[in-house]
């Protein structure tokens, strides 16, 4: 019994210790402000912009010059996105 039991806690020891399965990378995150992201069009950063919002609403409104990913689309465009500007979501 006592064998079993020590069994039993390696087992659970050792499947906590391992690494976590692959995701997602990490992707470094900040969450600005409007007058930030107007900071850095001004400072004429390159920055992409990506309404994550539906179709209809981005045809509604959306930022000049910005593109249109909806949100549930998204992690199957990433490849669309340059890995070398800012990036801004809304």
């Amino acid at each position: 019994m006592k064998r079993l039991v020590a069994i039993l806690l390696l087992a659970a020891a050792m499947a906590w210790a391992a690494p976590a399965p692959a995701g997602n990378p990490e992707v470094p995150e900040k969450f600005i402000s409007v007058d930030e992201a107007k900071a850095l069009v001004d400072r004429r950063q390159r920055i992409t912009f990506i309404d994550v919002r539906e179709r209809m609403q981005f045809d509604d409104l959306h930022i000049k010059g910005a593109i249109n990913i909806p949100l549930g689309t998204l992690p199957a465009s990433l490849a669309e996105i340059s890995r070398t500007e800012f990036i801004a979501l809304y």
